[in-house]
This record gives C-alpha cells, structure tokens and sequence, in this order.
C-alpha cells in the first residue's frame, strides 16, 4: 500500500533524484526555486512504500490565459518497476485532490519515461489523455559518456570531427563562465538565432531567472565560441546536474561559414561533461524521424546526431482534466501546435 506525502526536507529528494540512472535537473530542488521566480508555486511529493521513499515528484504551478495546472517537468520519478500502477495512481489521486483545492484545472505531465506501450497502456488506464502539444523534449538524443575523448570523436560524423579539429586549428577558442551577468551577449545572440530560424524562443528574463538558480553551484555554465578575429559567434547553456549534462539553450551567428564554431562549443561541453565525472550528455530535443523539413527541430536534429549517441524516444505529454476548463486549454493548444509545425 503507497502513501503520498509532501517532502520539505530538499536534501532527501535531491538524494533521490541523484540516484537515478538518469538524473533530470528539472527535478531538483534548484527547479522548484526557478518557478518561484517565475511567480509561481512548487512542491514536491513523495510516493512512500511504508517509509521508504521510492517514487515521487516535484510538481508546480503555470498559470496561463488558457488555464491553470499542477505540472510535473520530467516526472514523476518510480523506482519500483513491478508496481508501477499502483504508485503512479497513488501519486495521480493525490495530485488531482490537491490540483482541485488550489483551483487549478487539470495536471500536465511530461514523464522522463521510455515511450511503450507497457507505459501508454499505463496512464490510459488512470484517465489520462495524450495532450496536444509537449512542454518538454518527447525525442532527445542521448550521448554516452563511457568511452575514451578519442573514441568519441571517432564515433561522430566524419563532417563534424573534420569541423572540429579546423576550428582549433584556425584559432577558434571556447570560454566558459557561471557568472549571470554574461548572459546578456547571449540572449542577443538567441535574438538574432531565434529571427533567422523563425522558433519561438524563450524569453530573456526566463533563461536568467533558470540560469541563476544553477549557476551559483557551477551546474550552469555558459560556452561561447569565438573568431580568431574576437567577435562572438556561437554560445550556448549547460545545465550539469548530477550525471548528466544537458544542452540547454543555443545561438549562433555562423558568422564565418568556413568556421562553424558551434561543433566546437559542444565539442568542449562534452569534454567538461567527461571531466566532471558525468554518465551522460544530453542534446536535448530532435525531430522524430518521420518527420518532414517543415519541423521546427529539423535543422537542429542532424546537428545533434552528427555528435553521436541515440535517440531516447519518452512517452507523451499526459494531460489529467480537473476541471471543464480544461477543453478550453485542449483547444488552444491544439491550435498551437499546428501554427509552430509540431503537427
């Protein structure tokens, strides 16, 4: 029999998340102090089989035009396989209980779990719906960190390893920084990326409001690609949480096309991965593979893959109506999706 219950103690579900064959940054504690300044509220519940800790979740408010709910970033988190069901309906009766007391409509959530049907099958059987559209990553790519720094250069595309040993030939130099205040070069850099490729980009106060939770441990670090001549081409922001370092946020100006300083910038984020110990490194999302070149990813995702790795293919968002409200969401959202290109 599972219980759930509010965890206040952050280490105790830090201890837990950092156990995690993959640990996601979005359910740390750090995660929870980002939506607060965002204005919102967060909390983080604990599935407990009598009293040991072995499911759970951080959830937290978004309250929008189209409606309000309780959602849950890359969780929840289940270590007991053979009873999936039961703590995961645990944890949704729970949930919906308290989304309903603090008058929000339904609960969103994009679980950090392997898309199969055992999965599918899983939160049908406890009412949820497939929502319209993601919040987070549903195909992300995936790079083991295991092999040596030359096995992984082997293991990319001939195009990128050739474009990243010209690069440092050329003079090309990477920095890294955890001061906040060098974003601002960044966010003018995602401006100009984010008008040429047409994406609809985060928002300045966002990335720094997420960026300042991370960075005072050293877990966010900026990377910017620089011209032999001096000028700012590339950058981009690594969350490094626990084992797993994850591509964040990208610009790019490709100011010299012979010069692409962005496969360098990675090419040094993979190797402070390798240096701090980390199992992976996280490009984030992809186009699924049927996808067309109207995708909004399907630029990126040859970049990402050229690295090497896999795709992890999660389940889909899953959306719990709470309240009616909820359609009124269920119809803005589907009419987004198709505007970005997602459909």
């Amino acid at each position: 029999m599972f219980a759930v219950s509010e965890i206040t103690e952050k280490k105790k579900w830090e201890d837990f998340v950092l156990s995690q064959t993959h640990t996601i940054f979005l359910q740390s504690p750090q995660y929870a102090e980002f939506y607060k300044k965002l204005g919102e509220q967060s909390w983080i519940f604990g599935v407990f089989d009598a009293k040991k800790l072995v499911g759970g979740a951080l959830a937290v408010t978004v309250h929008a035009k189209r409606g309000s709910f309780l959602f849950l970033p890359y969780g929840p988190i289940v270590n007991e396989e053979k009873n999936y069901h039961e703590a995961l309906q645990a944890l949704t009766i729970h949930l919906a209980d308290f989304a309903k007391k603090q008058n929000l409509d339904f609960l969103k959530i994009s679980p950090f779990w392997e898309n199969n049907p055992s999965n599918q099958n899983l939160f049908k059987q406890l009412k949820y719906k497939n929502a319209p559209m993601h919040v987070l990553a549903q195909n992300t790519w995936l790079l083991d960190l295991g092999p040596s720094e030359d096995d992984l250069l082997t293991g990319m595309e001939k195009t990128h390893r050739y474009l990243i040993r010209r690069c440092l030939k050329e003079g090309v130099t990477v920095s890294q920084t955890s001061e906040p205040q060098k974003l601002i070069d960044f966010n003018q850099l995602h401006d100009l990326t984010a008008r040429r490729h047409k994406f609809h980009r985060f928002s300045d106060e966002y990335i720094q409001a997420e960026y300042d939770c991370f960075s005072p441990r050293k877990e966010a670090i900026l990377f910017k690609g620089i011209l032999p001549d001096g000028r700012l081409d590339s950058a981009a922001v690594i969350i490094f949480y626990g084992n797993m370092a994850a591509y964040r946020h990208g610009a790019s100006a490709n100011l010299d096309h012979k010069l692409p300083t962005s496969y360098l910038v990675q090419w040094e984020a993979i190797k402070e991965a390798k240096r701090r110990g980390f199992s992976w490194y996280n490009f984030w999302g992809i186009a699924p593979p049927e996808a067309d070149k109207k995708h909004p990813f399907y630029g990126i995702t040859h970049f990402k893959k050229g690295f090497g790795g896999f795709n992890l293919d999660l389940l889909h968002c899953q959306d719990l109506p709470v309240t009616k409200k909820y359609y009124f969401n269920w119809l803005v959202e589907t009419f987004r999706s198709l505007r970005r290109g997602f459909k």
